[in-house]
């Protein structure tokens, strides 16, 4: 009796381990790995889908170092892994290729806003799929119901402020596997043939379970929030994963009644496949392999795969009206008062700030209906509150907003201040111009930038004066707003003041005055781009006048593009030598060449790239000079 609790107590011990191990691996280590690679694998600085610069610095990314080649032939091998490991009932084999399918899921915490930076560099086994459609990733959101179902549930009980759910369905999951895995090692202890005891009572693959559900959690567990311009669901990587390892689960059963007979049939009888569902439940979830072969279990390997093709084509064809995919009629909005009002109680109340911009967003959707509430709650003690109640105000076409959000100009909380300010703008009403202009030139208010780009989209004759004024004599942040504003209102008496400002002002926002020229047809726009790329006050507007600089391609930006390629800021290199790429100009060749041995990767890659645009011999050759 002693030598069994001893064994009992070792297993325990084991898999206790076994388990804490893969909860960290669950939670923290992704974090870890994610700053590890980040700092020794170099990926571009861009955001993935931002503009076609963006794209255009991926494509040549994937090129340069052959990875698209590389994540074609992971899937591919990782694809043969697992239907070998099928074709030969090798389950491991098919396991390991789950595994390593799912595993960039976990790119999810990956702290960049690229889709392969840090541990966003696993997708690189995606990408067959990512070169189709990022919405390709979407084909399984009927995954996502239960969750939502539970998160309301959690959210109505209160207990999201205990506790995490996804880390309570990923803490779910590792402790069936635990069950399972010390059930297992017990069973092979006692030497039983058959494991029909303890968990497996409730499911005859419960480590199989526990993945699934351990997986399942950590889709939605929470990580990095800074993906600017894209969204990579991972709901069809797991039903893929999933589908899969149910696949394995069923290709065991075949091997276990070959060698067990009856004692393993008996057991079938008597525990679940996977989820101990209702009887109801479990018949139903049977019936398409009872109406296909006439059996309540496959019997051979071609069954298995009939079976999971026919619900994995099913999840997907339901998510393409789950997931938003396939066109749907439009609904008609719900604008009754009592739909009003639980929005707006929404807004008010709900804990989640995510939960009341969407509240609010719905009710500047229903217009007027719902002003007064909206007009209500910009008194309520919440400041966040009040402003999501302003923004959702100037949504709605009505001189009624204008008023209330004239008097949220005085708020004590700049946010509100400056949302009201906005919201004005784009009411594009008269009664507005006055109160803005004189929060333009208020500095105790915070309000000046806000105030000056709302100013810019009203069109009424008393606002140019003030934004030539606000140009002149404010601080750079406030005459970079009334510059871009004077560039949308067209107002070409502010071309001459414009001038001015590049030439003589020492912190001119370079940027803004020069695109504010362009829109005004003035030629002079390039000078002051020209001067922004020598004098800007931080990398940002120097980058950017470079960037226009390459739209342009006048002969005059050559030398000071060429110069920039020195900039203190790898980001301005970035820039200037990419601007220089679009004049495919032989001038250019001995700076670029210079370049290829720059300290930043992407300055040396967009350089060898722009020799090679080039073309001409002495551009091949400088090529030859210094490799990478």
């Amino acid at each position: 009796m002693k030598a069994r609790f001893k064994y009992l107590s070792f297993l325990a011990v084991l898999t206790i381990i076994f388990t804490i191990g893969l909860t960290f691996a669950s939670v923290e280590l992704p974090r870890l790995l994610d700053a590890f690679l980040a700092k020794r694998i170099d990926t571009p600085d861009v955001a993935t889908g931002l503009n076609t610069l963006s794209d255009y610095k991926t494509e040549l990314y994937l090129r340069v170092f052959h990875l698209r080649l590389i994540g074609y032939v992971c899937l591919a091998l990782i694809v043969i892994l697992i239907a070998v490991g099928f074709a030969r009932e090798k389950t491991g084999w098919a396991s390991a290729g789950v595994l390593v399918l799912f595993l960039p899921v976990f790119g999810h915490f990956a702290a960049t806003m690229f889709f392969l930076g840090g541990l966003g560099f696993l997708r690189l086994i995606w990408l067959p799929l990512l070169d189709v459609s990022f919405n390709l990733f979407r084909l399984a959101e009927v995954i996502n119901l239960p969750y939502d179902i539970l998160a309301r549930f959690w959210a109505w009980a209160g207990l999201y402020h205990w506790l995490n759910l996804s880390s309570v369905v990923t803490g779910i999951g590792l402790l069936i596997f635990f069950l399972g895995t010390l059930t297992w090692f017990f069973a092979r202890v006692e030497k039983r043939e058959v494991v029909d005891f303890w968990v497996y009572r409730l499911s005859r693959h419960p480590q199989y379970l526990g993945w699934i559900i351990w997986s399942y959690g950590v889709m939605f567990l929470p990580g990095s929030n800074i993906k600017l311009c894209y969204e990579l669901s991972n709901s069809l990587p797991w039903l893929l994963s999933t589908m899969i390892i149910i696949g394995v689960a069923m290709l065991e059963e075949l091997k276990m009644k070959r060698i067990h007979g009856e004692a393993y049939e008996s057991y079938r009888r008597r525990a679940p496949f996977l989820f101990p569902l209702p009887r109801f439940m479990a018949k139903a979830s049977a019936f398409p392999l009872r109406l296909m072969f006439k059996k309540p279990y496959p019997e051979r390997k071609r069954e298995i795969v009939a079976v999971l093709a026919f619900y994995t084509f099913f999840c997907l064809g339901i998510s393409a009206f789950y997931g938003g995919l396939a066109p749907r009629p439009a609904k008609r909005v719900d604008a009754s008062k009592q739909r009003i009002e639980e929005l707006a109680r929404m807004l008010r109340d709900d804990g989640n700030r995510g939960e009341k911009r969407r509240a609010a967003g719905l009710l500047s959707g229903m217009g007027e209906p719902a002003m007064e509430y909206l007009i209500a709650l910009l008194k309520d003690k919440d400041a966040n509150v009040r402003a999501y109640s302003a923004a959702a105000l100037g949504g709605i076409k009505s001189e009624g907003v204008v008023l209330p959000l004239i008097a949220l100009l005085s708020d004590k909380d700049s946010y509100v201040r400056r949302t009201a300010a906005e919201s004005l703008g784009r009411t594009g009403s008269p009664q507005a111009v006055q109160p803005l202009i004189s929060a333009l030139e208020d500095q105790t208010r915070d309000l000046a930038v806000a105030a000056a780009r709302a100013l810019g989209q009203i069109k009424h004759p008393d606002v140019i004066s003030p934004l030539i004024k606000a140009l002149q004599n404010s601080p750079s942040s406030t005459a970079g707003a009334a510059a871009q504003a004077l560039g949308e209102l067209g107002a070409k008496e502010a071309i001459e003041p414009l001038i001015q400002c590049f030439e003589e002002m020492p912190n001119c926002p370079y940027d803004s005055v020069g695109t504010a020229l362009w829109k005004l047809n003035s030629e002079r726009a390039v000078d002051a781009w020209i001067a922004g790329l020598k004098k800007g006050s931080w990398w940002y507007p120097r980058a950017f006048c470079a960037v226009e600089l390459s739209k342009n391609k006048l002969e005059k930006a050559l030398k000071p593009l060429q110069d920039a390629l020195k900039d203190e800021s790898p980001e301005v290199r970035r820039a200037a030598v990419l601007a220089l790429m679009e004049f495919r100009s032989g001038k250019t060749i001995e700076a670029l060449r210079e370049a290829l041995a720059d300290k930043d990767f992407e300055v040396r890659m967009y350089a060898k790239e722009a020799l090679k645009t080039i073309g001409t011999p002495e551009a091949i050759h400088a090529l030859g000079d210094r490799k990478d």
